[in-house]
């Protein structure tokens, strides 16, 4: 064979040399974390863009203990009582409500020398029929897109947290320790509290990638649960011997009840009781506008938990919170 033969030959196999290994790699997969995401859209309130939960709780505070019951005038002894739907006290915290007047009510007590004595106590008015909606919704629809390297991909792993953040107030300067406050001149603290042991996550795909979320809330009906909540979803994927993982985050809002007074009452079973929280359980309902004529879930939630706590509750977790509704 000719040298000039043989140099076609050569130049072949040098160029499948250089093809081969690119074409290799060109197989494997890449595994830059940024490849792989999820987004989630929250379904409750398009407008906002979070979910938003109802505990069914009643915004009144109504004392019925054996030396606490309420009266609406001074006649508090004999047969002529009348029980009232009182609120914060205003001799222990005024709260600045848009409020024209301060309604007296009486409290019949016992002064522990055999008789009765009818005391006089100052509150806010009961919160305005206009800013209530009975019934409670402990369910948070969301939507899903999980892609792999922008291509709709069912994930391997799926992880599902939700983190309380609640603002509060700290204690007076004259009492606080460094401890309860993030520097001297702090007067509004954060707190975050992980509570997703409250919660049930149930997920479900219709195609690779793309699904929807369902967060049920089945922890206690009480106060101290109202409050913004994050909603942190994380998938991973398997890509060779390496995970890949993307997360987003969510709003979910917790109110203790809705803010709108219509209504929609649908009847979920008949002649059955499967609830373990009453009859409302078998009940779905819906508000037009759950947060009524508030912007952020943050300032509701703030107006609902002074008035259920008479003030505003401290950073310190638990203190001015009701752990049961009266």
């Amino acid at each position: 064979m000719k040298k000039l033969d043989i140099l076609p030959v050569i130049a072949a196999v040098i160029i499948a040399l250089l093809v081969v290994p690119t074409g290799a790699f060109a197989a494997l997969p890449a595994t830059p974390a940024g490849l792989a995401s999820i987004v989630t859209i929250p379904e409750d309130n398009a407008k906002m863009n979070m979910g938003v939960m109802v505990l069914g709780l009643t915004p009144v505070v109504n004392d019925l203990g054996a030396d606490g019951n309420w009266y609406d005038n001074s006649m508090c002894s004999g047969t002529a009582l009348t029980d009232v739907v009182v609120g914060p006290e205003l001799t222990l915290e005024p709260i600045v409500w848009p409020i024209t007047t301060v309604v007296t009510y009486y409290q019949l007590t016992n002064h522990g020398q055999g008789g009765w004595l009818c005391v006089a106590h100052q509150f806010a008015p009961a919160w305005g029929a206009s800013l209530y909606g009975r019934g409670l919704d402990l369910l948070s629809q969301h939507k899903m897109l999980a892609t792999l390297n922008g291509v709709p991909t069912k994930p391997d792993y799926f992880l599902c947290e939700i983190v309380e953040k609640e603002k509060a107030k700290v204690p007076p300067q004259t009492t606080k320790s460094l401890g309860l406050r993030q520097f001297p001149d702090e007067i509004i603290g954060t707190t975050l509290r992980d509570v997703s042991s409250n919660f049930v996550c149930k997920y479900k795909w219709i195609k690779p990638g793309v699904g929807a979320l369902d967060v049920y809330f089945v922890g206690p009906h009480v106060a101290k649960f109202i409050a913004d909540h994050m909603l942190i979803i994380t998938v991973g994927y398997k890509v060779g011997k390496s995970t890949v993982w993307a997360s987003d985050l969510q709003d979910i809002c917790i109110l203790g009840w809705a803010m709108d007074p219509l209504v929609l009452q649908i009847l979920l079973f008949s002649k059955v009781t499967l609830s373990s929280f009453g009859p409302q359980n078998e009940y779905y309902f819906s508000w037009p506008s759950p947060l009524g004529p508030f912007d952020s879930c943050d300032e509701a939630a703030a107006w609902q938990l002074a008035w259920l706590s008479g003030g505003w509750p401290y950073a310190t977790a638990g203190t001015g919170w009701p752990t049961t509704m009266p």
